[in-house]
């Protein structure tokens, strides 16, 4: 029985926000203007039957918010947004999950000086 707990109780004690930067391209060009870093963002969140946050909001508006202070941080002015993931994990350990639900979200961009 704890090890169906396992997970549900990881993601309701380590929620968070993790950013990961990339500046090195290689000597590739990045397009029209070259963007001074790649920044990758992840979202781990609970919600309560599927779609009510509980403990922190992993949802697309909030983690752009997140990835925009990560930017910022950074030293960015503006900044491009190339791919974003939003995965509601209900069918991880049914029916438990559809009433504790992870929530992941990832959000990858360019971010210009």
């Amino acid at each position: 029985m704890i090890r169906y707990l396992i997970v549900p109780i990881f993601f309701l004690i380590f929620n968070c926000a993790i950013s990961e930067k990339a500046t090195k391209f290689n000597g590739m060009p990045a397009g029209d203007a070259k963007p001074d870093h790649y920044l990758k963002t992840t979202s781990i969140g609970v919600n309560a039957l599927i779609f009510f946050p509980v403990k922190r909001n992993a949802e697309f508006p909030e983690s752009l918010e997140t990835f925009s202070d990560f930017a910022k941080k950074n030293k960015g002015s503006k900044f491009r947004l190339i791919q974003k993931e939003t995965t509601k994990w209900a069918f991880l350990l049914p029916p438990f999950s559809f009433i504790i639900t992870p929530v992941v979200t990832e959000l990858v961009g360019e971010v210009y000086d």
